[in-house]
Parts: structure tokens; sequence; C-alpha cells
């Protein structure tokens, strides 16, 4: 009888190109039986090629074709950028490895055995320790199974320090699911470029091309292949026998038999597995096999999509199709209504998105308006927190599931739901007829809303022209004098002007000097005529000239001087002028007191707003259940295939599945995706739950761009039409390691420095490059604030926004800690600064100062909101949060108040009640700190623009008020302003107010028109509050009567200024607030108070006795 060997090559010999599982089959042994002869004893009689296909060695020649060139990129600009940015990654990626022995627990834990399956890690404590240690960290670690291990020995350049770091080979992702599974990514494996590097011996930038060969003889990330990770392992060892192994590759053996891991000293790869800890990594996963296959396509492949454009500069194409009307569930302010109609129409849309504007208000709509046109958006974002917000409210909006979050097994089962809804899911002709009604309903009121935004806009144009009115009379009102002035609307101006003509005519005729020839011969004889006719003409006009305060000569007739009755004629012709000017302004302002004011068009506004959104809700959840009767019978057929294979898939797990079920999945979710119209997927996790096919989506929405790289944009451009790119230059940025130098030269190396130095990977993020490709014009721009207090607000608004926000923030819903107190509160604390071993600063007395505010807001005042706090640096990051756990009594209250002190690269994107930040600046500040800190003012951005309600700075006020960072400088001073203001704001100036205007908080706002309204109302018996804080606001007036508050707003500051439709949305904004809050509000413009004082009055006594 013949051996299993010499069966295993007759096998090979009938039938070449096997893999081991059919080998077994076929001889009815174990794999893992046929795997140690294949890659032991049989060795040099047989080959295996990158689909892990076995041949005998005689017939691989001819046979093994497969595996192509690894520079066999095409000639295009797209290959350009892929290969540089993949040489870009040699030097970002820096792998996964930990010390072998530490004083403090492991960051990694031994395996006896390797893992069988996905989930057989869920019951083991070792690596639930490891993923406990992990979400402490928040974000800092991911958790990866390695195998097999290398172990290297290091020295620090610095201290001489010598020891042994652990590297795995080969790793693995572990994802923890919400159910408590720790379930590992068998899909993508991951060649840990921490031990590549060394191993594979080559510069730098040469390593993604190592790393390429290297995968493709792995086969890994070869479309419908996925080979089991003993067969990688041990195909590792037989193709790169060149490197330290110290033991054979042995799956099946006991894996920690020959002692732990922490004990060997020899360096070399041993047959040993890990669960363990590894940085976050920017680019993990498929990113680079992504990059390497665009790198493949020609031209024509990827020319018609949203990269294909970015690519060759093409202007941006809009859309002339007749934009239907937005749904707002949402509701939307103007820009934010600006942005998703744009998003929606052109190929290009950038959204600039300082913090706390509203973004994720503008991506729903924007999802939810791309599914209702029928449009297919795919929305990714770097964070796994930004894509969790976008899918929890989109979703929550209906009675089924619209966005569809790809990734991990938990999602895969959301997916499986919103297939069977769709395949279960029917209408009725009512639910038909209720939308049809909702929708007519919706444009009635959209309608109604444009009406009330064309009003202000005519509101405006209306003052803007009285404005131009007055400045153009103002010389005839001091000329006229102010009875005379105010008279000229009454008066009929044509006809005096056509009693002047008359005078003229009569003046003329009693000329001699204007006399024809034949006249001059005769006028002796018709000279007394003449001087009559004029006489009588005076006489006859000058009761209607008397009117306008003219008085025409009373002359002897013979003695009348022609001369002197022209320049009077002259004179009358001038002051009508005057009249004309006058009665043009007056007439203006008649007609801008007769429209409806702003007030009232505020509040319309603000009640048709939310009709819309009631209006818009409704009509969406009836869309969602008429929505899926549209579905064909051969689409519904490709759903319930895929929903079979799907079931598959859940219940067997990926990894047991066969290649021909893998495929036929891959395919039928092509079929159906159009189904499915909303996407979401971090961006670098689209790989293998996304195709990579061109255009397949309409619109890519990339959000917190200015922290996203280029590179890893690319995939998701090529998959889409259109792209939407949201972010905010003055908040943190791409950060990348490789050097800029380098960077440069590889730029210049693989041809781009010429044409396209703006992808330069290092300097540029996905935001300034889509802003650089775009007309300055196109940039939509998210101006209304809603997050913070204005105290914190307002000095980033100025100091790196231009003054450009609008704060909208309602203060009910701040959780402040004391209304009394400005949102923005300096603890002075005199420290001292020390460089820590590991380089930086931190400042211990300024510490334990953050943790004593900490206490006494918790503990002593009994405060209940969420609370952080961020420092720029991490070793005074590690000692708060070090101090802060030594006092359990305290640490258990911040645990129930979401408590997180990070530094402010970790706190990007979220935000707490309170925020406590420690600048560490104090007498000794290292000069490394300061240039830190000078070159990184977007660092400060973030940090104090997390809080809501308060942000309590606990550092040296004086030394940072003096020292060389400009903005921390500028910052210092402007904590103090806001306490001086405070204090002379809670001065009881109102018991003294009398005749004159009182001595205000800010007296730079008073114009002098309201200091004259100010008199007008006290000697009319009304007594106004001047310069009345409410909330962030400062209101000119406040009336108080009968328990009713009326706020009085001049239009002094602005006049004689143009009006903007920006001045009024900020003054339509804060009228809604005070309507909210109760408060009546009119408004007189200045020339009301100049030229209607007695109206402006009659006004106030009318809402003092309720007729207004």
């Amino acid at each position: 009888m013949s051996t299993l060997s010499e069966r295993v090559l007759e096998a090979l010999r009938e039938k070449p190109n096997q893999k081991a599982d059919a080998l077994a089959k076929f001889l009815g042994a174990e794999r893992s039986q046929i795997n140690k002869l294949l890659y032991g004893p049989l060795r040099g009689q047989v080959v295996q090629n990158s689909t892990y296909q076995w041949s005998l060695s005689s017939a691989s020649k001819s046979q093994d074709g497969s595996e192509d060139d690894a520079n066999g990129f095409a000639n295009t600009t797209l290959a350009k950028l892929c290969r540089y940015y993949l040489a870009c990654l040699g030097y970002d990626e820096s792998g996964v490895s930990a010390f072998q022995e530490s004083k403090w627990d492991l960051d990694y834990v031994e395996l006896s055995k390797l893992p069988a399956t996905s989930n057989d890690l869920t019951h083991n404590e070792d690596a639930r320790k490891l993923l406990q240690k992990k979400n402490k960290e928040q974000g800092r670690f991911e958790l990866f199974l390695g195998y097999p291990v290398r172990i290297k020995e290091i020295q620090s350049s610095k201290s001489g320090w010598k020891g042994r770091v652990v590297e795995p080979i080969l790793l693995f992702p572990i994802e923890a699911e919400p159910d408590g599974q720790l379930v590992i990514d068998l899909e993508f494996p991951i060649i840990n470029q921490s031990a590549f590097k060394d191993l594979a011996k080559v510069s730098k930038d040469q390593v993604m091309n190592e790393l390429a060969l290297l995968e493709q003889e792995l086969g890994i990330g070869i479309e419908g292949e996925r080979p089991e990770i003993d067969e990688i392992a041990m195909r590792l060892q037989a193709i790169r026998g060149g490197w330290p192994w110290v033991d054979d590759i042995a799956p099946d053996a006991s894996l920690d038999a020959s002692g732990p891991l922490s004990e060997i000293r020899k360096s070399g790869i041993y047959n040993r597995c890990v669960v363990m800890l590894g940085e976050r990594s920017p680019f993990t996963k498929g990113l680079e096999t992504e990059l390497r296959l665009l790198a493949r396509l020609p031209k024509e492949s990827y020319a018609n999509t949203a990269l294909g454009a970015w690519i060759d500069g093409r202007e941006v194409k809009v859309s002339t199709e007749a934009q239907q009307s937005l749904i707002e569930v949402l509701p939307m302010n103007t820009e934010q209504r600006q942005a998703v109609i744009t998003a929606l129409t052109n190929q290009n849309t950038v959204i600039t998105g300082p913090p706390g504007t509203g973004k994720s208000q503008v991506v729903t709509n924007l999802l939810m308006n791309a599914a209702w046109s029928d449009k297919k958006v795919l929305f990714a974002s770097k964070n796994n927190k930004a894509v969790d917000v976008v899918e929890t409210r989109v979703n929550a909006l209906g009675s089924r599931p619209m966005l569809l979050r790809v990734g991990s097994k938990n999602y895969q089962s959301r997916l499986a739901e919103l297939v069977m809804g769709l395949l279960s899911a029917s209408s009725t002709p009512t639910e038909q007829a209720d939308f049809e009604q909702a929708v007519e309903t919706h444009e009635r009121m959209v309608s109604e809303l444009r009406g009330l935004i064309e009003e202000s806009r005519r509101l405006v144009e209306t003052r803007n022209q009285v404005d131009q009115c007055e400045r153009e009379a103002e010389g005839a009102r001091q000329r006229l004098g102010a009875e005379l002035f105010a008279k000229s609307i009454n008066l009929d101006i044509a006809r005096l002007e056509s009693r002047v003509s008359e005078l003229k005519g009569a003046c003329a005729r009693a000329d001699k000097g204007q006399a024809k020839p034949i006249e001059r011969l005769i006028w002796p004889l018709i000279k007394g005529a003449r001087l009559q006719s004029l006489d009588t003409s005076i006489r006859t006009h000058e009761a209607s000239f008397r009117e306008i305060a003219v008085i025409l000569p009373r002359v002897e007739i013979g003695a009348l001087h022609v001369a002197r009755i022209y320049q009077v004629v002259e004179e009358i012709g001038n002051r009508l002028g005057d009249l004309k000017l006058s009665a043009k302004y007056l007439t203006a302002l008649n007609g801008l007191s007769r429209v409806r004011s702003l007030e009232e068009i505020a509040r319309l506004e603000s009640d048709i707003q939310s009709q819309i959104a009631r209006q818009s809700e409704m009509m969406w959840k009836l869309w969602l259940r008429i929505k899926p009767s549209s579905i064909s019978a051969s689409e519904r057929r490709n759903l319930s295939k895929y929903s079979m294979v799907l079931q598959m898939v859940l219940e067997a797990g990926e990894e047991k599945l066969s290649t021909e079920v893998r495929r036929k999945y891959k395919e039928l979710l092509r079929d159906v995706s159009h189904l499915l119209p909303c996407w979401a997927v971090t961006s670098l996790s689209a790989r293998g739950r996304i195709p990579l096919e061109p255009a397949l989506f309409d619109v890519v929405v990339f959000d917190e761009a200015s922290q996203c790289d280029i590179a890893s944009a690319l995939p998701l451009l090529f998959r889409a039409r259109a792209v939407v790119v949201i972010g905010d230059e003055k908040q943190l940025k791409h950060i990348s390691a490789i050097p800029k130098g380098k960077d440069q030269a590889l730029l210049e190396k693989y041809g781009l420095l010429d044409d396209y130095p703006d992808w330069i990977f290092s300097y540029q993020s996905l935001f300034g490059l889509a802003k650089s490709l775009i007309r300055g014009g196109d940039v939509v721009s998210l101006v209304d604030h809603h997050r913070s207090h204005s105290d914190i607000i307002s000095f980033s608004n100025k100091e790196f926004y231009d003054e450009s926000l609008r704060v909208a923030t309602r203060y009910d819903d701040l959780k402040s800690p004391n209304r009394q107190e400005p949102g923005v509160r300096w603890v002075d604390v005199r420290g001292a600064v020390r460089r820590p071993p590991t380089g930086s600063a931190v400042n211990e007395l300024e510490a334990k100062a953050v943790v004593q505010e900490l206490r006494s807001l918790v503990l002593d005042r009994g405060y209940s909101g969420s609370i952080g706090v961020v420092t720029p640096f991490t070793p005074q990051r590690n000692l708060i949060l070090e101090l802060s756990r030594e006092d359990r009594e305290l640490s258990v209250e911040l645990d129930r108040r979401s408590f997180m002190v990070q530094t402010v690269h970790q706190f990007q994107g979220d935000e707490r009640d309170v925020m406590l930040f420690s600048p560490v600046v104090a007498k000794g500040t290292p000069s490394g700190a300061l240039g830190f800190l000078s070159s990184n003012s977007n660092l400060f951005n973030v940090a104090v623009t997390r809080a809501r309600a308060q942000l309590i700075v606990v550092g040296d006020l004086a030394e940072c008020g003096a020292c060389e960072v400009g903005y921390l400088s500028r910052f210092a001073k402007y904590a103090a302003s806001l306490q001086e203001e405070r204090l002379l704001a809670d001065r009881d100036v109102f018991t003294t107010l009398g005749a004159d205007y009182p001595t205000v908080a800010k007296p730079e706002l008073v114009s002098d028109w309201e200091r004259e309204f100010y008199r007008l109302a006290f000697s009319s018996g009304i007594c106004l509050i001047p310069q009345y804080p409410v909330e962030k606001y400062l209101v000119d007036f406040l009336l108080i009567h009968d328990d009713r508050r009326l706020v009085i707003e001049i239009d002094g500051e602005r006049y004689h200024r143009a009006w903007t439709g920006e001045l009024c949305r900020r003054d339509l904004m804060r009228n809604q607030r005070l309507f909210e809050l109760g408060y009546d509000v009119v408004r007189f413009w200045v020339y009301e108070v100049r030229d209607k004082p007695d109206e402006c009055i009659s006004k106030l006594q009318d809402w003092m006795s309720r007729r207004l």
C-alpha cells in the first residue's frame, strides 16, 4: 500500500493546481497532515502559487503563470500618484510591537494554540483584559492577533538602555462586538511593517514595493481568495527562508511548550502566537492593496469618476436639472440649505464647518435628500464616532433604517435587517394618497418660507433705499429747516415747478437782453406791457411760494429790477430741488414704516420652519413606507438571493465559507446595492466591504476632511461620480511621520512636482486639496454656531474665523455650573514647569490645581454635567489622570459624568458641558514647548471649543499673558476682560436712572441716537433700561411693564451703513431667540427716531396699554 506522500504526488500528477483542503478531502486525510507533507518532506518535489494551489515542480514552469509583475503599473497620472503615496506610507507606517518585559502589565498575551475560527478568543480572559486596557485608553490602541512572532534586540540611542521587543510578523485585527464577542478579522491579513522593514532590508521608499511582492507571493488581497492563517505562515517560511527563523512553523503544535515568550533571550522568529495592543495606525487593512489596484487601471477606467475629475483638473460640472424642494427633517439655516443644494447639483462641493455649526445636520439632510432624489451616496470619515453619530441620527428618523453602515459582523446583521425589511414591506393605496397630500402640503409651506425670505430681502433693500435717500436729503434738511423739511411730503411740487416755469417765462419776456432783434427795435413800445405782465405773474403766484418760505420782491413797476426777479426765481428752483429730495426721503420712510417688521418676519419664519420640519418628517416616513413598492420583480428576486447568502455568512462566518459562496456574496451585493441608497464607512475599512468599482455611488461625502490624508481618500473618490468635502482648516490637521524633505524628493521622483505639487502627502490634507481644486466662491461656509456659550466661541471667532460666525447658542440647553459666572473663567495658579525625561512639559502645581477644581466642581458644588480636561502635553495629561484617579471619591463621581482627560488630538470631535484647560505655560517653560505651542494654534482652537457651557482655564495668568505664544497671550487678556465686564455689569446702575443716559458696561457700543431715544422716552414718562444682557446678547433697551418685557432695538450702530443679508440674518436669529425667551421685540430705525419721534413713543405707549 502506497504512503500518504506518494498518494499526494500521484494526485497532483493527475490533477495539478490543487489546494491543500481539496487534496485532504480527496485523500481522506486532515488538511494539517497534507500541509505538513507539502511544506516538509515533499518541499523539493512540489511548488505552490500565490493562490495556494500546489503542483509538481516539473509542471510548475508551464502552469504557474498567475503572478503579475509587481511593477506592472499603468502609465497614468493616477498610477504615479498611487506609487508616490505607497512610497510615503513606507515612512508613515510604524507597525506594531511591544516590550518583551515590563515592570507593569505587558501589552501582549500568549496563546497556547492558534485560533481556528474568528470567535475563538471570545472567552479568553487574558485577551479580554487587554481589551479593557484598550477601552481605557479611549481610541489610542487597536487589538491584534499576531503570528508568528519575532524577538528583536533594541538599544536606546540616548540612554544606552538595551532590551527586547516582541514583533508579530502577521497581524489580524480583533474587534469587540456590542454583544461582547471578540472577533478576529481573518479576511485581510496585515504584514507588520515594524518587523518587515527590518527583515526586508530595503530603503524606506521601497518598502511598499517589497511589501507588494510579498503580498502577491502570499496571495494576500487577491479577489475571491482568502488563505488560512496556518497556510500563510507556512508559505511565508518557505518563500522567505533567509529570514532568522528559530522555529519551524508548526500551527498544530503547542505554541508555548518551551516556556514563556518573556524568557526567550535569542533574537529571531518563533512559532508563537500573541494577542497584542498596537497603536492605532492611520493606514490599516486594505488601503495599500486598493492603491496598487488603482495604479494598474487604464485612464478610461477612472475618467468619469470624482477621482478622474480631480486628477484632470476639470471645471466643476453643475447640474442643469431643476432642483426639487428639499426635505428638512432637521431645520436648516440659509447656509446649511445652500450646502445641501450645492452638494446635490455640483460635481465638487467644499463645505467649511467650524465647531458647533451644524455639520451633522447638513450631512443628515444631505443623505436623506440624496435618497429622496434617487441618488446613491457614501458617507466616510476617519473615525468611527463620526460615522456612528450620522448612522444613529439618520436611521432614527424613520420606521426602517435607510443608512447602511458597513464594517464588522454587527453591521452585517443590520444589513440583514434592512434587506428583510425591504422584502417584507408593502404599502396601501391610502398611504400612497397620504404621501401625495404630504408632498403637496410641504411644497406650499416651502413656498411660504421662500416668500418670507424674499420679504426679508426686500425689507433690507427698502431700508438701504431709505438710508440713501436720507443721505441725499441731509443738505436739504439743513437749508429748509425742520418744519419745511417735514412739510415737503405734503406739497404739490409739480404744481410749484409749473408756476416757477411760468414766472421764468414772464421774466424772460420782460428782459430786453433776451428779446429778439425785431422786439428790441420796438422795445419802448412793448416794455410797459411786459413789465405789467411780470408784475401780474408775481402777484398771482406769491401766495404759493410763500408756502415754501419764499417772499417775492414787491417793487414799483418803474423801478422793478428784472435781474433781482431772476435771482429769486433761481432760488425757488433750488428750494424745490431740496423739497423734492426731502419728499423722496419721507415717502421712502413712510414705505419702510408700513412694511411688515423684521421682528414679525422672524416670528413667522420660525413658525413655518418648525412646520416644515414636522411635515418633512411625516413625508419621509411615508416615503419609506411606499418606497419598497417600487422595487421590480427581478430586483426583488436578487434581494431574496442576497438575503439567503447573507444568512449563510452570518451563521457560518466568512472563514467557513467556500470561495464560490464568497464570490456569489460579493456579486449579489453589487446587484442589489442600488436599492440601498445610503452607505457609511470609515475611510480605511472599505476594502472588501464595498466593491472597488468606478462611480458606484453618485456622491461620496467626507467628514472631518482636514484630518484626512489624500491617499486614503483615493479609493473612495474612485467609487463616486461627485464629491462633498466637509472640514475646517482651523481644526486639527492630517499628521504624517515622513520627513518633509523626503516627501518632496518622492514627489519629484514620481514626476509629480511640476503639475501636482498640491497633492503632497505630508503637507496637504484632503480638505486643503479640495479647496484648491474649486473656485473660492463655490466654498459653502457654515457660520451659525450652536454649541458653546458666547464667551467661549467669541475668542475663536475673532482669532481664527475673522468674526464670520453668528453665535446662535440656546443658553437654556447649556448645563452651566453657575449662570452668573462668565463662560470663560480663569483660575490663576503660579506653578513651575519642568521637562520630564520623555520630553515636552509638565506643571505639577497646575495639575494639582486642576484636580482641586474638579473636586470643587463635583463634590462641593454638586455639578452633574459632563466634564473633560484637555492639555497640549502628554506628561501633563498623564499626571492629571493619575492624580484624579488617586482620589477614589472624586474618581467615582467623575466616571458618572463622562469624564475624560486627554491631549487635544484625542479630544477632536468630542465635547463636554464643562472643560478644564491646562496650558502648562509658567515660569521655566522649555523653549521647545513654547515653540510647539506657537506653531500649533489649531490645537488651542480645538481645545477651547470642546466646551459647551463653561471653559475653566487653570494656569498662570500673568505668564500666559506675557508669553511669546501670541494667541495664548491674547486669550489670557480676553479672559481677564470678561471678568472685569462681569463685575461692571453686576453693578446696580438702574437705581439711579434719570434724564441722561447712564453709565453702561460697553459705552463704545452706544450710538448718539440711542442716547437721544433714551432722553425722548424719559421725557415722555417711559423709563428704559439701557444695554440689558439677555443670554449672549446686549439689547439696546428693555422696557418692563406689568410683568411684560419689551426689547427695543435702535438701528444706531448701522446708521448710514448699507445693510446686508448677513446683518438681517443675525437680527432674525437674535429675535427668534428673544421670542423663545418670552420677550416682545420692536425695532426703531434711526430715521424714525429722527423724523417720527412721536410715532415711536406712541408705539411704546400702545405696547404698554396692550394695543400692540
